[in-house]
């Protein structure tokens, strides 16, 4: 008995020792612990800091003239008859460069509009190569990779009705001479659509008269070079995940939380173009070049100069570069024509979800912009 005595005595005289420690060390515990969240904290901050400030650079000076000088651009190619060029295309990914070559080939105006692009490349003896071809209300994308074939189809007809849909108008005889809208063709309407896709998603500085690079072509006439931002709202579309939003529901201020909470996860997806190049001709208005650089490339550097950014990228995400340009000369129409080898994957509906949502960010952009009444992009 007095054993058992002695150790309850004994544990009782440790516990209580080792609540009298815990109690002295109490606050140093709750101030370890509190300095930790605020560690993690600052560093989660500091994280998404970094990020907003590489894509929301404010090196590249964003000015309402650059916003005017595409949209001549995009009336400039709207109002030619045709347009026939020779492609250059390079791209760098994941340390691999590759290289192609292709032709872009436009001819008629608004719905009449027909297109063909051709790219192809090789790397390592594998060849790929993309064909977007838009003629008679269809637009036929096929692709070749070291993966197989895989064909799609898009009807534009459709795209139009469901865009009348949505307005609860559903006239028959309006479809045929319905205008897509710039969002719902951007994919696919050509080099005017690319440009109205890049000034939808980003922002751009003032144009700034260059000599033309010569590998352009271009002799004695100088260029119009732009350099763009990703629009806050459009990047967020790009790298969130908004299937549980319908596009009724998305506005600019869910758009922009969504896209602080995922500056602040972590690294920005490598692929991901952080600023992009035009450079257009300043006689003719034509985009000679487009250049997108990733995150990596010194060029995307927040610290640059802005004058410093107007230079060819040693390693581009992506360049697409177009000489040997040729307006406004007749192209035979079966140059168009194309018999696709197997049934084409009907992709319209994908097409159209994506496009609703393209166009539901671009709305929160425009509510944005008229309730501030200036550019708060960078805040």
């Amino acid at each position: 008995m007095k054993l058992i005595l002695r150790h309850l005595t004994t544990l009782i005289i440790v516990l209580g020792a080792a609540a009298a420690v815990y109690m002295v060390a109490k606050p140093t515990i709750q101030r370890s612990r509190a300095e930790s969240a605020q560690a993690k904290e600052q560093e989660v901050d500091q994280r998404q800091q970094a990020n907003l400030r590489r894509v929301l650079a404010a090196n590249v000076k964003v000015d309402p003239n650059g916003d005017q000088q595409l949209l001549s651009a995009i009336a400039r190619l709207e109002q030619r008859y045709s347009v026939e060029a020779r492609l250059l295309h390079e791209a760098h990914v994941q340390g691999l460069r590759i290289d192609g070559r292709g032709e872009y080939l436009q001819r008629d105006r608004g719905n009449q509009r027909k297109v063909r692009w051709k790219l192809e490349s090789q790397h390592d003896g594998v060849r790929a190569s993309l064909l977007q071809i838009v003629y008679d209300n269809d637009l036929l994308i096929d692709r070749q990779t070291a993966g197989g074939q895989r064909i799609e189809k898009v009807d534009l007809w459709r795209l139009r009705r469901r865009g009348r849909q949505a307005f609860g108008d559903e006239s028959p005889g309006d479809l045929g001479s319905m205008p897509i809208s710039p969002q719902l063709t951007a994919s696919f309407g050509g080099l005017p659509m690319l440009l109205e896709s890049l000034r939808t998603h980003f922002e751009f500085t003032a144009p700034g008269a260059f000599r033309a690079p010569e590998s352009l072509g271009l002799g004695s006439q100088p260029v119009l070079g732009l350099i763009g931002r990703w629009r806050a709202e459009s990047l967020a579309g790009v790298l969130t995940d908004l299937s549980d939003v319908s596009a009724e529901d998305i506005s600019s201020e869910m758009l922009r939380d969504r896209l602080r909470e995922r500056m602040a996860k972590g690294p920005l997806p490598s692929r991901l173009p952080i600023n992009v190049m035009v450079l257009l001709g300043k006689n003719d208005l034509f985009p000679y070049l487009i250049e997108f650089r990733s995150i990596d490339d010194p060029l995307a550097g927040d610290q640059l100069e802005p004058l410093e950014l107007f230079q060819l990228s040693r390693q581009p995400l992506a360049r697409l570069q177009l000489h040997d340009v040729v307006f406004d000369q007749e192209i035979a129409t079966f140059k168009f024509l194309y018999e696709p080898p197997e049934e084409p994957h009907d992709v319209t509906d994908h097409y159209a979800e994506r496009i609703e949502q393209r166009e539901a960010v671009q709305v929160a952009q425009q509510q944005r912009r008229m309730a501030s009444g200036t550019d708060d992009s960078r805040h």
